[in-house]
């Protein structure tokens, strides 16, 4: 299996390597992005100690893991840690937090045990529950908050990384804009689509089958998160699956209080880092924040997926008509965000290296009740860009260029230079290529994928 981006983590470790004296490094992230695949290709070679950690009785877990390394039993976990630290040069624990999952006072015994340690120990501690790992090291409270020397998020694969890699399978540049626009770059999910079909039927491949790999796996890892409450947060991700909304359309679409939706949309954003709050980029106002689902799998599924439950068991061919039909739909939300993201991976590419990068919605002047949206808006001191995202079967043409330069007029830009830029799926109409000039860019799919190739 051929090993995909992960270069800046590789280098991280490489150099990790070569520190003198004992050395903590936190690892977490969402499960399925590559965690455990990147700290075994980082330590390939060494005389590395990996242990995974399971949820057991925790006599199990003190004897299983006194056998992985000694051939005697422990019966204490400061004994345990202290020779463990002593013995090995590289340790690694995957599913760090499932020792607190067992007994908190373990991790007491762990931090005993570091703090008395005078080997130069490299150890790597991994966690796939955001909440509980962010509680453990982060919280003031807990024994091992300070203890770590470096806390390292790994995230997904950047979109253009996981463009290259759907192309390398055989997919064409739009198919790959689809795939991404269901799973985002979790490693585990995109080898799924390895084996090159058309999207309609991986979609029921992959998510509508009685035994689609991802038709369980977003409910199963989230009840596992958020424990008994999941029922609550689920109706939350409903509520904003595949769209933008702001707390009142939340609280009337999943019927939960406004005064009691805070606290879940806090922890789904701040703690789980599931949910993100934006606002509008080119205002000030503090009540005008709306919520999206940051992680696209989760977005597809909650869209898609979860609502589909019963008809899926009953008439899965029936549930994939519905979700085929509404699939362009879908895609021209999350064709908003892709293009953000390349703008984030390509800040260059229009000219001016932005200091944010959005969207901005607004009232529209002297006109009750009417709002507008524009879908990408990017700024520094001198220049602001305004964008487009267009995902439908129709070329776009002048007529969609003036609608963006009205709603940019009604945005208080100050003396900055104004520039546009329209993503099309089905690129342009002649009028508007020959308009094409350095304040008005025009990119189509293969345009953006071509960007990555000339500035790589």
């Amino acid at each position: 299996m051929k090993f995909y981006d992960r270069k800046k983590e590789l280098e991280f470790f490489r150099k990790l390597k070569e520190v003198k004296g004992k050395y903590f490094v936190v690892m977490f992230g969402r499960r399925r992005v590559g965690k455990t695949t990147l700290i075994k290709k980082a330590f390939e070679g060494a005389q590395a100690f990996y242990y995974f950690v399971e949820v057991k009785k925790e006599e199990t877990l003190l004897m299983d893991l006194s056998l992985s390394f000694a051939k005697s039993i422990y019966r204490s976990w400061y004994d345990l840690f202290s020779d463990l630290f002593q013995k090995y040069d590289y340790i690694v624990f995957d599913e760090f937090q499932n020792f607190h999952r067992v007994s908190p006072s373990i991790l007491y015994a762990f931090q005993h045990a570091w703090d008395e340690c005078k080997a130069p120990t490299k150890l790597v501690a991994i966690g796939s529950y955001v909440g509980l790992m962010k509680n453990i090291f982060m919280d003031e409270k807990m024994p091992l908050f300070g203890r770590a020397d470096r806390i390292v998020k790994v995230k997904e694969f950047p979109l253009g990384e996981t463009l290259f890699m759907l192309r390398d399978f055989g997919y064409e540049t739009e198919e790959a804009f689809q795939i991404y626009a269901m799973v985002g770059g979790v490693p585990k999910y995109l080898w799924l689509f390895k084996d090159k079909k058309p999207i309609r039927e991986l979609i029921y491949d992959i998510f509508i089958d009685e035994f689609a790999p991802l038709r369980e796996e977003a409910r199963n890892l989230l009840i596992s998160e958020f424990g008994s409450e999941h029922k609550t947060y689920f109706s939350i991700l409903q509520a904003i699956a595949g769209k933008m909304r702001s707390v009142s359309e939340i609280s009337n679409l999943s019927g939960i209080q406004v005064t009691k939706l805070s606290k879940y949309l806090n922890e789904l954003s701040e703690i789980y880092e599931i949910v993100l709050k934006d606002r509008p980029v080119l205002s000030n106002e503090k009540r005008s924040y709306r919520y999206r689902i940051a992680d696209y799998y989760y977005n597809f599924f909650f869209r898609n997926i979860y609502k589909n439950y019963s008809i899926m068991e009953y008439a899965p061919s029936k549930a994939l008509e519905i979700i085929w039909n509404g699939f362009n739909q879908y895609m021209g939300f999350q064709f908003e965000e892709i293009c953000k993201k390349f703008l984030m991976e390509n800040p260059t590419v229009f000219g001016f290296t932005p200091k944010v990068i959005g969207k901005h919605w607004g009232k529209v002047p002297h006109k009750r009740n009417e709002s507008y949206d524009i879908d990408l808006v990017a700024y520094d001191e001198e220049n602001v860009l305004f964008g487009e995202c267009k995902w439908t079967g129709k070329k776009v043409g002048v007529q969609d260029y003036r609608k963006l330069l009205l709603r940019s007029e009604y945005v208080n830009a100050g003396k900055r230079r104004r520039i546009y830029a329209i993503f099309s799926k089905s690129g342009f109409d002649e009028e508007l290529l020959r308009m094409k000039n350095t304040n008005l860019y025009l990119l189509n799919p293969e345009d953006m994928v071509n960007t990555y190739r000339i500035l790589e």
